[in-house]
């Protein structure tokens, strides 16, 4: 089977949502938080991708590539939106500072696992002056200090997607947390890529076995907890 993040993460987090969202194909509203990462990741995508960019190009970026959907009246929408420009005006003051080279943005990756195939799109991929590489993940959410283990786990599998297909060795993994501005690095140890294999693997193989037994724990935060005849919540 082609397993991506996104897969694995749901199966992770409940083998039974995995199957309510990708095989019975049941999906919920799109909430507001939602929407608007879906337009701030679609006008960085665009901004980077310009030549010397500049402040207005971002602007422009983000009204042209805007999801209106996923808001219950036009005055949340408003809101919404103006939170989305706060978010990259701050965003753009940061990346005036950067040293380091864009490579790519929205970089997909795919390579053999076994019988299995592994795909995924990083967001920006970046060479620093001394030629390391930085894997870049944007979040629209989130204020810690510290990578949360998914958010980890999700840039070690980029890590490892680079190395293998792209012929990349990541050395630095961040987290761009842009309504926090501010990005959380990690270096990147090609020492576990054995173990992450196995793992990703392994769930493959449950995936393609049918073992969708629920994770009751997870149910409190799952978006089907009120119509899922399973849920705990």
């Amino acid at each position: 089977m082609e397993i991506s993040f996104t897969k694995l993460r749901l199966f992770l987090e409940c083998p039974l949502k995995y199957k309510l969202r990708l095989i019975d194909g049941k999906r919920s509203p799109l909430p507001p938080a939602a929407s608007l990462g879906i337009s701030l990741h679609r006008a960085l995508e665009c901004f980077h991708r310009k030549e010397a960019p500049g402040p207005e190009d971002l602007a422009a970026c983000y009204e042209s590539r805007w999801l209106a959907s996923g808001y219950p009246d036009d005055s949340t929408r408003d809101k919404w939106f103006a939170k989305g420009r706060r978010i990259l005006d701050r965003y753009v003051k940061r990346d005036t500072d950067r040293r380091s080279q864009i490579v790519s943005v929205e970089r997909e990756f795919v390579y053999p696992l076994g019988r299995h195939e592994v795909r995924g799109m990083v967001d920006r991929i970046d060479r620093h002056p001394d030629g390391r590489i930085e894997v870049i993940d944007y979040k629209t959410v989130g204020d810690g200090e510290v990578l949360e283990p998914m958010d980890e786990l999700q840039l070690r599998f980029y890590g490892l997607g680079l190395r293998e297909s792209l012929a990349m060795p990541a050395a630095l993994l961040s987290v761009d947390l842009l309504a926090a501005g501010r990005r959380i690095t990690v270096p990147y140890d090609p020492a576990g890529e054995a173990g992450l294999k196995s793992m990703i693997a392994e769930t493959a193989d449950r995936i393609e076995a049918g073992a969708f037994a629920p994770i009751m724990s997870f149910c409190p935060n799952c978006e089907f907890c009120e119509t899922c005849t399973r849920s705990a919540a």
